[in-house]
């Protein structure tokens, strides 16, 4: 077989499609890139799928042309989701927003709910997704949750630091996977879920109340977790277990018989 002309719906790892995001480089004399942190791909390729790279793109009709390429969704960290998708207007602690990648990041979030396509989301994938799916965040938790512990490790301290510890949910899916002991995680953000959007429940907390973990009620597999288990996969079987059973899932899709999103014809910027 000519691995070179094959298209990616004939090849038989899946494919997990990764939005990527802007990145200013002095590599490329100062031009923006797409990128995404080789700690998501490496980790995609230790489970044996393959990563697709989504630019940030202006046009619906292409992004979806991406999104029926796809088995499975990963939603990456990254900075501040703009409040004015959950219908908030900007706290003082709100940092850095990128409207364009929102933009694609919450509408093919939302396309994968609606088909049921599998997600995994990290960091601010969990935020993208609760906000996808409906609900609200807490723009910074320092300023508007003072009884809480420290959550933003970064970048003081090394991404694989574990900073507190999360318990799985009785009966939650992710305690399924990673069973239901106390595990260390990573801490790497300042925002956090507030009201949890429909059709997701909470599948674990940190120890002072933040909403660490949470998954699809009816969904076929939807994961969110706050913690970065990218960085912990070479450490932790745990972490490594959830990104098998995410593969596992999206391996075993028919992605011929999946209902395709209606792509928007219209120009987006």
């Amino acid at each position: 077989m000519n691995v070179l002309a094959s298209p990616l719906s004939s090849l038989s790892m899946p494919v997990i499609g990764v939005p990527g995001y802007w990145h200013e480089s002095e590599a490329i004399l100062g031009r923006q890139a797409t990128a995404v942190p080789d700690s998501y791909i490496r980790a995609l390729l230790k489970i044996e799928a393959i990563p697709l790279i989504i630019p940030v793109l202006p046009s619906s009709q292409i992004l979806a042309q991406f999104f029926n390429m796809m088995d499975g969704l990963l939603l990456v960290g990254g900075p501040d989701l703009d409040p004015i998708h959950y219908h908030q207007t900007a706290h003082k602690g709100l940092r850095k927003v990128t409207p364009p990648r929102d933009h694609v990041e919450l509408q093919i979030a939302r396309w994968a709910l609606e088909t049921d396509l599998p997600i995994m989301a990290i960091c601010r994938g969990i935020q993208v997704l609760n906000v996808a799916a409906g609900g609200t965040l807490w723009q910074d938790i320092a300023s508007q949750q003072p009884h809480a512990a420290k959550h933003d490790y970064h970048p003081d301290y090394p991404e694989d630091f574990l900073a507190h510890t999360i318990t799985p949910l009785p009966g939650s899916r992710l305690g399924d996977i990673i069973g239901f002991e106390t595990a260390a995680v990573n801490s790497l953000h300042h925002q956090a879920i507030d009201q949890l959007g429909p059709g997701l429940r909470p599948s674990a907390y940190a120890p002072d109340g933040i909403l660490e973990a949470v998954e699809g009620v009816d969904a076929d597999w939807v994961i969110g977790v706050q913690w970065h288990p990218e960085w912990l996969v070479e450490s932790d079987p745990r972490m490594l277990a959830l990104f098998k059973a995410f593969r596992e899932v999206c391996a075993s899709r028919d992605r011929a018989m999946r209902r395709k999103p209606i792509a928007d014809t219209r120009s987006d910027n």
